[in-house]
């Protein structure tokens, strides 16, 4: 039996993330699912917390859907915890992250919108080339039921990004078009995706472009391994996976 078995609760946990993280800890020896916090949910195969004052863990995973999560932040920051939060939801505001920053001074505090690892070095490998690049446009597809767009993946990298000087190109599309950072991002929502993103970067003399494809949501699974790994490690605030994988590898 392995000593010091660090409990994990989840928020959202009947939604498709919370169901992939709860079915992944079952796996792991170091780890146990100690509940979740969905007010609507009837769960019988964990304690179903009504309350986030009810919660017994060392650390909460946050996967409530958009039109939620700043809303559950702004509890979570009012309330007296004790275990650190990771986030994984997308839809969160300007203003949330401020309030999680300042929480991240006394617990830890993971923003992660996007587990997957691929997106993650996307998102390094466009940041260091845009001093490079001038112009640079995003198309982002996702499924049908994500409400929310641009994904938070794309606004993340849109304000991550060089884009002075950026040419944004037509804006007339039948898909939803948005310009953040300068940058515009193409939203395409239709079943025939799971998640896309497409960085398209130029100058005057050649074109770079990076794709990224989620065929499965077991891709995020690396994700979130690379995070349980690391907990142990970490205090303070983060954001991205790629800070993570920073903090981790020294890269």
């Amino acid at each position: 039996m392995i000593d010091n078995i660090k409990k994990i609760a989840i928020s959202g946990g009947n939604g498709k993330m919370g169901k992939l993280l709860s079915e992944h800890i079952k796996g792991k020896d170091s780890f146990e699912v100690s509940g979740i916090y969905d007010p609507i949910s009837n769960s019988k195969e964990y304690k179903n917390f009504k309350d986030y004052k009810e919660i017994k863990a060392d650390f909460l995973f946050e996967f409530s859907p958009s039109n939620k999560i700043n809303e559950n932040i702004e509890i979570l920051c009012n309330e007296q915890l004790n275990f650190g939060i990771i986030i994984g939801s997308s839809g969160i505001s300007e203003e949330s992250i401020e309030k999680l920053k300042v929480l991240g001074e006394r617990l830890l505090v993971i923003v992660i919108p996007n587990f997957s690892i691929g997106a993650s070095y996307q998102k390094l490998m466009s940041v260091i080339l845009s001093d490079v690049f001038v112009n640079k446009d995003i198309i982002e597809k996702h499924h049908s039921q994500k409400k929310d767009a641009p994904s938070g993946t794309a606004i993340d990298l849109a304000n991550s990004i060089n884009s002075i000087n950026n040419e944004i190109n037509e804006l007339e599309s039948e898909n939803i078009i948005n310009v953040i950072n300068n940058i515009k991002i193409e939203s395409i929502r239709s079943d025939e995706f799971l998640a896309e993103q497409t960085v398209s970067m130029s100058n005057e003399y050649e074109i770079f472009n990076t794709e990224h494809i989620v065929n499965d949501r077991k891709a995020y699974l690396s994700g979130i391994n690379l995070v349980l790994d690391s907990l142990e490690d970490l205090e303070g605030y983060y954001f991205g996976l790629e800070s993570i994988l920073k903090n981790r590898f020294k890269i």
